[in-house]
């Protein structure tokens, strides 16, 4: 009879040989599936990965993951498995891929796995982003309807953010950050767009606004940071962190409860979302997941996203030059949705910068059984493998999005006129992901990008860097922001 401490001492060398086993059934199962092996990152700690994770950690902290990320793609191939404290997960940047795990075969891959754990403390249990199934189309029925086309052409409430954002611009050549501005602009124009009523951070924010900002901003950089340093972390006790999200979650109910409160007939426009999704039903902690979710979709990427184009174009003068010719060749001032979805290098240029910087630049999934993905394996990484369940998948659109094999040799470059010779792109090409997930804010923030970068290059003639030189790093939220701030000047236009 086997004693308890034979049983002890045995433990590891069964969980070796029954690891050895399953190990062994799956490379059978992917042979006969007509799969082949994926390349493994070189740990120097096979049991829970912490070279890979203090690695990681540091590039976090220097703001520098998403690059550390792309070397490791060039390096150990673009499909590659690594460990972070004991879980393994496997990165691909493969187009192919992407494809069948958002589109093709969406139903195999829900939300899950760090993402998912991440995400949850900060927007909820019924957010449209930590929901599969029938609570995700609930959410997503409650969702879409504030971003129809009626609603994101109508531009008086992005011009009146949009001024409040010019007027707030020093006009004497010294030195701003463009990122801040822009994130107080579409805080701005987020909650008036969707809750009726503005935060007014560019005019004269309340202090309840001001410290929502910065629970907000905390919030989003721990939850991300849990998200890639591995699920372990959501279960280490964080005071602060829950503290901070009891704040923001409340900012947001007092947003609810004075809709419920203030009665009136006067609005500024027919639809309000927050009005809407109260019809609906929904219950206070229900209102606050979508809200919140809608803040990060319609605040956070669409200030993510104009940055970038404000960054490149202040370090490419040729760029602004033929952007201003487009912009006054059509003479109107206050242009209409359909002219602006008609600016052609306008438009090239916020492809472009969204391209170079994908404001949700990580994503990843688990799939609910064994699948095959269509890359990854052998060699070349060019065949098929086979994932299985429950197996965490991320990808890195910062990655994808700077494949030279795809983009070209000067896929790191800032260079517009890329969109104008017959590009043709699919899957590569993803800032607002793709499939039936694929965001339905897009125009809600592409016409609030258009019609910003108009009016600031009406109003603008140049725009200049003002920051060090040095590398651009990049802050690692729910979604992307520099690190440094966007230090640029901007001269008026004398005309």
């Amino acid at each position: 009879m086997l004693t308890p401490t034979t049983l002890l001492l045995l433990s590891p060398l069964l969980y070796l040989l029954t690891l050895l086993f399953r190990t062994a059934l799956y490379r059978l199962r992917a042979r006969s599936l007509g799969c082949s092996p994926v390349a493994v990152y070189p740990h120097k700690d096979p049991i829970l990965g912490l070279d890979l994770f203090r690695e990681s950690l540091r590039a976090m902290n220097t703001h520098a993951l998403l690059p550390l990320w792309d070397a490791r793609f060039k390096r150990y191939g673009n499909t590659h498995y690594t460990l972070t404290l004991g879980k393994w997960v496997l990165m691909t940047n493969e187009p192919e891929n992407v494809k069948v795990i958002l589109g093709t075969k969406m139903a195999e891959w829900p939300i899950d796995g760090p993402r998912l754990h991440a995400s949850v403390a900060v927007l909820g249990k019924k957010s449209i982003f930590t929901t599969n199934g029938a609570q995700w189309r609930e959410a997503r029925g409650m969702i879409r309807p504030s971003f129809v086309r009626d609603q994101v052409a109508d531009l008086h409430c992005f011009a009146k953010h949009v001024g409040n954002f010019l007027n707030a611009i020093p006009k004497d050549g010294s030195t701003f950050d463009m990122q801040e501005l822009l994130l107080s602009m579409t805080m701005d124009s987020s909650t008036d767009f969707l809750l009726g009523c503005s935060t007014n951070s560019l005019l004269q924010p309340s202090p309840e606004a001001k410290q929502f900002l910065e629970d907000f901003e905390y919030t989003s950089r721990e939850a991300a940071k849990k998200s890639r340093l591995g699920t372990l972390l959501n279960w280490l006790p964080n005071g602060e962190f829950q503290a901070t999200v009891t704040r923001v979650r409340e900012y947001v109910r007092a947003y609810i409860r004075k809709s419920q409160a203030e009665k009136t007939d006067k609005k500024e426009r027919d639809y309000v979302f927050l009005h809407e999704i109260l019809k609906s039903g929904a219950d206070e902690e229900h209102a606050i997941d979508q809200v919140l979710s809608v803040i990060i979709a319609g605040r956070d990427t669409t200030a993510a996203a104009m940055t970038a184009c404000f960054y490149y174009l202040a370090r490419n003068p040729e760029a602004v030059k033929k952007l201003r010719k487009e912009i006054f060749d059509m003479e109107d001032e206050m242009p209409t949705w359909e002219q602006l979805k008609n600016m052609k290098y306008l438009n090239m240029i916020i492809k472009e910068g969204l391209r170079l910087f994908p404001p949700a630049s990580t994503n990843s999934r688990a799939p609910i059984k064994d699948t095959v993905l269509p890359r990854g394996g052998g060699p070349d990484g060019k065949q098929p493998i086979l994932v299985p369940k429950g197996q965490v998948v991320r990808w890195s659109l910062y990655s994808l999005h700077r494949r030279k094999d795809i983009w070209g040799e000067d896929a790191h470059e800032f260079r517009p006129e890329r969109w104008d010779e017959n590009l043709r792109v699919g899957w590569e090409y993803i800032p607002f992901s793709g499939g039936p997930r694929i965001c339905l804010g897009q125009q809600f923030a592409l016409t609030q990008i258009e019609y910003a970068l108009f009016k600031f290059f009406r109003a603008f003639k140049s725009i200049e860097p003002r920051d060090d030189n040095g590398p651009l790093l990049l802050r690692t939220n729910l979604t992307v922001t520099f690190a440094k701030g966007c230090l640029v000047s901007a001269t008026p236009d004398s005309n």
